[in-house]
């Protein structure tokens, strides 16, 4: 072998060596940023498979308004629907039927209807002041973002927040 085939190669080995490295970290970065949000989910759902009558969790979900909460929807053995709310800063729980609420697919039908022409509205449960609530949060055309509050047991607006 001549020495710029050698030479070639060695380059080409340290170029590896370094893209190597560099995926290396940024998975690493990765596994650390998401494992706080991972190990909330399984906390949140182990409480609720032990303390209430939820057998089969279906759905989780994450709000960060006014406080963090982290939910859940779950089958209890009897085929009953449950929402489970926990906040984990003061560590309280909340249970509701499904049937004393609205459902998510309730929810973004009346966002579609009161607010036509958004693309895409994503809907989580959570807690805001005081009160289990669904968040449904959206991208406009113009590129900025909006969302608006929706009260678990009636349905009615809370909160409307447009073009941030």
């Amino acid at each position: 072998m001549n020495r710029y085939v050698k030479k070639g190669l060695k380059i080409t080995g340290i170029v590896v060596g370094v893209l190597a490295a560099i995926y290396l970290c940024l998975c690493i970065v990765f596994y650390i940023a998401t494992k706080p949000a991972s190990d909330t989910v399984k906390e949140t759902n182990k409480i609720a498979l032990e303390k209430t009558p939820i057998t089969t969790v279906t759905k989780n979900y994450h709000l960060s308004r006014s406080v963090e909460s982290n939910s859940l929807e779950g089958m209890s053995k009897k085929g009953k629907k449950y929402y489970f709310i926990y906040l984990p800063k003061s560590k309280k729980a909340y249970l509701y039927q499904a049937n004393k609420g609205k459902s998510e697919e309730q929810i973004l039908n009346t966002f579609n209807d009161e607010h036509p022409g958004h693309n895409n509205p994503k809907c989580q449960l959570g807690w805001y002041k005081g009160m289990p609530v669904w968040e449904v949060t959206y991208k406009k055309k113009n590129g900025n973002y909006g969302y608006v509050l929706y009260d678990f047991r009636n349905g009615k607006e809370v909160v409307y927040a447009d073009n941030l």
